[in-house]
């Protein structure tokens, strides 16, 4: 309990210390601008000096990925106006002055120095009749090595590589004696390991020591794909290794089920969106609780044994010709690797069928041509406890009932033709195995004479 309080209280620490180093930044960035002071929008990191003897300087930390130096400031006016004249220069240690000449430029509101080198720099903007304002800033431009990512190992849980990173630590002179300071700055480097462009880890190290790191991926696919990693450095500049190209010998079983539940008989379509396998064992199988003790076929009983097993990934289906909780389970391999790999997956909730009250006709002939002269309800009438059906004319009169689902109106009302039209129909059943469950339909039917 003691060391996760550390942790947490750590981590606290942690978030706080970036939340206050924001703050400072971005307030610092604004008193820039509003105080003619340099800035530099595209540096990846910002601090100030920690000089021994004299006032600090801005530090700008920029990402240079090409090692041509790519540094920018830019100096606004004091007062945001035309008209003043800024005047660049940089630092010559042996001279322990700003004795190199940049660029002069009058008369502007702004002015933008590029494609800086390392150095320390000066601009000072002045104006006739206006105080002449001075500001310093250095410029460190971050240009590494690439890192290096190697495959190491295969096997059925996934892709393994390891990562290594040449971390360089920034420098700048103090002012004046000339010796090296460190940039400071909070030690964290993050190592991505990328397939495709996606990230699929990503291992945040704290005072990493150059030492190599494991990365894993995990994710099942099929083919070649491209990895690289990035590692995120502690100037957040980031740097892309080699690209390395593998497969994998991960496999994942997956399937979907299509109605998931529905009155028998049910024909349900299993597709099977497994990844990377070459055999699949299919387990079809119900709930033994509500197995009727009058059903003997095989397939609507509790089945544990496969009742499919191909090297067929195509879409198939399957009717339950009887009520019940059904469970499936899809067992994949795959043999691309030294070792068969093996994955499985069971439905996360079960196909429910219930009792059937399905193909309710929904028009009918009573001409007496002997085709669909009958309105009749199918009904898998076996596994039906009791029946009732009543149709209306549309006043809602009943017009006619009957409780043997073998039964059905032939189209007459006391002996008479009825009406052609719109009739109305409700239906209730209780099933065998859930007599406690009633089961209701409703809907219209058309009746024409031809």
């Amino acid at each position: 309990m003691s060391q996760i309080k550390m942790i947490i209280k750590s981590d606290f620490r942690y978030s706080l210390k970036l939340f206050i180093a924001f703050v400072v930044m971005f307030s610092a960035i604004l008193l820039e601008k509003a105080n003619g002071q340099i800035s530099a929008e595209k540096a990846s990191y910002r601090t100030l000096t920690e000089y021994t003897s004299t006032a600090n300087d801005s530090v700008f930390v920029f990402c240079d990925n090409i090692g041509t130096g790519v540094g920018e400031l830019r100096a606004d006016s004091p007062d945001g106006t035309n008209g003043w004249t800024f005047a660049w220069t940089k630092w010559d240690a042996t001279a322990n002055d700003f004795v190199t000449n940049l660029i002069t430029e009058p008369n502007q509101s702004f002015s933008i120095l590029s494609n800086l080198t390392d150095g320390r720099y000066q601009v000072v903007m002045s104006k006739s009749g206006e105080t002449d304002e001075t500001s310093i800033a250095w410029v460190l431009n971050n240009s590494n090595t690439d890192p290096v990512l190697t495959l190491s190992q295969m096997n059925c849980d996934g892709v393994y590589f390891t990562g290594s990173f040449a971390k360089k630590e920034l420098q700048y002179q103090d002012v004046p004696d000339a010796s090296q300071l460190n940039v400071q700055v909070d030690d964290r480097v993050v190592f991505s390991l990328r397939r495709n462009g996606e990230e699929k880890q990503g291992t945040p190290l704290v005072s990493y020591d150059g030492s190599d790191e494991r990365l894993f991926d995990g994710e099942a696919y099929e083919g070649d794909e491209t990895y690289q990693l990035v590692v995120t450095d502690q100037y957040a500049c980031e740097f892309t290794s080699n690209s390395i190209v593998s497969n994998t010998y991960v496999v994942k079983a997956d399937f979907s089920v299509d109605p998931k539940k529905g009155e028998a008989a049910l024909e349900v379509k299993f597709t099977n969106n497994s990844i990377n396998a070459t055999d699949y064992d299919w387990y079809l199988y119900q709930d033994s609780e509500r197995v009727p003790e009058d059903v003997t076929e095989d397939e609507d009983r509790l089945l544990t044994d496969g009742v499919l097993t191909t090297e067929d990934k195509d879409p198939f289906e399957f009717t339950y010709k009887h009520p019940g909780k059904y469970q499936v389970k899809l067992i994949v391999k795959s043999n691309k690797g030294p070792k068969e790999c093996i994955h499985e997956m069971m439905l996360s909730t079960p196909i429910m069928v219930d009792t059937s009250l399905v193909q309710v006709p929904n028009v009918f002939t009573p001409n007496g041509d002997g085709r669909n002269d009958i309105w009749k309800v199918k009904t898998q009438s076996l596994f039906l406890e009791s029946f009732h059906a009543i149709v209306f004319n549309r006043w809602g009169r009943v017009v006619y009932e009957w409780r043997n689902p073998e039964e059905g109106w032939n189209g007459e009302v006391n002996g008479k033709m009825a009406t052609p039209g719109t009739y109305f129909y409700v239906i209730t059943a209780v099933g065998r195995e859930e007599k406690t469950k009633k089961y209701t339909k409703k809907g219209s039917f058309m009746l024409i004479r031809k």
